[in-house]
C-alpha cells in the first residue's frame, strides 16, 4: 500500500514537469485516473476503519478535481461514518448534483432517510429509481417504499415495494412488506405467496415468523402454525411478536 502511495505521489509531481514523451507508457497518469486511484485508496481505508488516511487521499483527489462527484460521494460516506452529519450532507449533495452518478444519488437518499428527512429522501430515491441501468434499482424501490411508510403513504409504499419485487423477484424486505399488506387487506392467498417467496430468499425474523403463524391459522395449517410458533418462541423470545403470539393463545 505504501509503495503504491509513493508511485501516485511521484506521478503527480512528474505530470507538471514532463512536456513531451516518445513512449506512451512513460506518461504520467491522467488527472481522471489519478483521482480514481486516490478515491479507490480512500474507500479501501474506509473499509478498514482508517478514516484519517481515507480523508488524506480524498483531499489529494479533491485538489486535483474539486468538482469530482466520486470524491464528494466518498467524503459523504466517511463523514457519515464519523457522525459529522453536516459535512456528510454537504458532500453528498455535491455528489448528487451529478445526475449521471446514480450511486451517489442513492447514497444521499439513504443518508437523508437515516437523518429522518423522509420527504427529501424520497425525492432523491425517485431520481435514482429512474435509472433503468442502475444495478441496485430494486434496493432503491425497496428503500423508497420504507420511506413512504414512514410518512404514512401506504399506497405509494405498496407501489414501490411491488416495483422492487418486479425488478428482483427475491427482494426480501419488499416481499415481506407486500405479504403484510396483502394480509391486512384480507388477501390471504397472495399474502401466503409473498411470504413463501420471502422465506425462500431471506432468513426468518420475528416479524416473518409471526406472519407465518397468522397465515397458517387462516388456512388451518397446524404444522406451519406449530413450527413457526416454536421457532418464534425459541429464537426471538423477547420480541414484540413473541408477546403477540402468547397473547393469541
Amino acid at each position: 500500500m505504501n509503495r503504491l502511495l509513493v508511485v501516485i505521489a511521484l506521478s503527480t509531481l512528474l505530470s507538471a514537469c514532463v512536456t513531451e514523451v516518445t513512449n506512451p507508457q512513460n506518461q504520467p497518469a491522467s488527472p481522471e485516473k489519478q483521482v480514481q486511484t486516490l478515491v479507490d485508496l480512500g474507500i479501501g481505508y474506509i473499509r478498514n476503519g482508517e478514516y484519517g488516511r481515507a480523508k488524506d487521499n480524498l483531499n489529494r483527489a479533491l485538489r486535483i478535481d474539486p468538482n469530482s462527484s466520486k470524491v464528494h460521494n466518498a467524503f459523504g460516506l466517511v463523514f457519515q461514518l464519523e457522525g459529522e452529519s453536516k459535512l456528510a450532507d454537504t458532500h453528498y449533495r455535491k455528489a448528487a448534483n451529478d445526475k449521471t452518478f446514480t450511486r451517489a444519488i442513492n447514497n444521499y437518499g439513504a443518508f437523508l432517510y437515516a437523518q429522518g428527512r423522509f420527504r427529501e429522501a424520497i425525492d432523491q430515491l425517485k431520481i435514482a429509481g429512474e435509472d433503468q441501468f442502475y444495478q441496485n434499482r430494486p434496493q432503491v424501490y425497496e428503500n423508497l417504499g420504507v420511506a413512504y411508510l414512514q410518512l404514512g403513504e401506504t399506497s405509494n409504499a405498496e407501489a414501490s415495494f411491488f416495483r422492487a419485487t418486479q425488478l428482483n423477484p427475491g427482494q426480501g424486505r419488499a416481499l415481506l412488506e407486500m405479504a403484510e399488506m396483502r394480509f391486512d387487506q384480507n388477501n390471504y392467498v397472495e399474502a401466503r405467496d409473498y411470504y413463501r417467496r420471502h422465506v425462500s430468499s431471506s432468513s426468518q425474523s420475528a416479524r416473518s415468523l409471526w406472519l407465518c403463524v397468522r397465515v397458517a391459522r387462516v388456512f388451518s395449517n397446524e404444522n406451519d402454525d406449530a413450527s413457526c410458533s416454536l421457532t418464534l418462541r425459541n429464537i426471538f423470545p423477547a420480541s414484540d411478536e413473541a408477546k403477540l403470539l402468547e397473547a393469541s393463545q
